[in-house]
């Protein structure tokens, strides 16, 4: 409820009412309210079904009435994880304001484990797959994800032995991850996240970052932070997950000149030529930034792996 209300620009007890409200207008509860939390009931996944279905229709009304608008002028509504947006696609705007002056470009962030609500997205990027058929999926980029600390942290607490050392450091870790990109993990890198206690929880990547440079905790990130954080330190400890960015949009989209523009902007900025950090095969920091690396390869734990 809370989740909605800020994704709504409402508070709390407005969503609670116009729920109440619409239980009363169709005369059928939908949602359950236990200690664990608001669960759908057996209508209200019915009925979650249809209203999905809806808004799938809403956004295809709007794109066939801007099949014929080829105007290079207009918004373009972009949704992608907080972390890419802030720390890399904001990073690459400089260009594309400057060659399309007149593309009002609105960027939504998605916190950890949140998937695209709203119908009207014009362009998607998530971590997970989409299970919408009239959608053009593209595997636009792999990030992969290393532990990261600074010096700040090092001179603090000094430098862990090996794994299971680090796992007893102060550790920052991101809330809410999706089953799906969990489940994409290394099977060792998903039984050792299950070891770890974190100090720091978050559902902000930003948070996490800042965290991290300010020498509080040892976290995961992604390897192109070392080219835009060049003071951070790469704390090798033999520890890579690589995770898939899926591009998603309507395969009307491309025939509106703006959203094109978007779309082939987004292609260049995940160029794996120009940029080796978001190929498919881990190329390590230091090769493409002057950051410092501490290689650490001490004793490492023996995590039950489930299959």
């Amino acid at each position: 409820m809370s989740k909605a209300a800020r994704l709504l620009g409402v508070v709390q007890p407005t969503v609670s009412r116009r729920l109440e409200q619409l239980e009363m207008r169709i005369g059928a509860r939908l949602v359950t309210r236990g200690a664990e939390g608001v669960e759908l009931t057996d209508v209200g996944e019915r009925i979650w079904t249809l209203v999905q279905t809806m808004q799938s229709t809403a956004g295809d009304i709007e794109r066939v009435a801007g099949q014929a608008d080829q105007a290079e002028a207009g918004r373009v509504r972009l949704t992608a994880p907080d972390g890419i947006a802030s720390y890399w696609i904001a990073q690459q705007l400089p260009g594309f304001v400057e060659a399309n002056p007149a593309i009002k470009l609105e960027i939504s962030t998605l916190q950890a484990g949140e998937k695209p609500i709203d119908p009207y997205c014009d362009v998607m990027l998530q971590y997970t797959p989409s299970k919408r058929m009239d959608l053009v999926p593209k595997d636009l980029a792999t990030l992969h994800f290393v532990p990261f600390t600074s010096q700040a942290y090092l001179d603090t607490y000094g430098r862990p032995e090996g794994l299971v050392d680090a796992l007893k450091h102060r550790l920052g870790d991101l809330e809410s991850y999706e089953e799906e990109t969990r489940d994409a993990w290394p099977s060792e890198a998903q039984a050792i996240k299950k070891m770890m206690k974190p100090s720091l929880t978050t559902d902000s990547s930003s948070v996490l970052l800042e965290a991290v440079r300010s020498g509080s905790v040892i976290a995961m990130g992604p390897t192109y932070l070392a080219r835009v954080f060049p003071e951070l330190i790469h704390l090798d400890l033999d520890l890579v997950i690589p995770v898939k960015l899926w591009m998603f949009y309507h395969p009307d989209q491309r025939r509106i000149t703006r959203v094109r523009k978007v779309l082939d902007w987004l292609d260049e900025i995940f160029d794996t030529a120009r940029y080796p950090w978001f190929r498919k095969d881990f190329v390590a920091p230091r090769e493409f930034s002057d950051i410092e690396t501490v290689h650490v390869r001490g004793e490492r734990p023996k995590p039950r792996i489930v299959k």
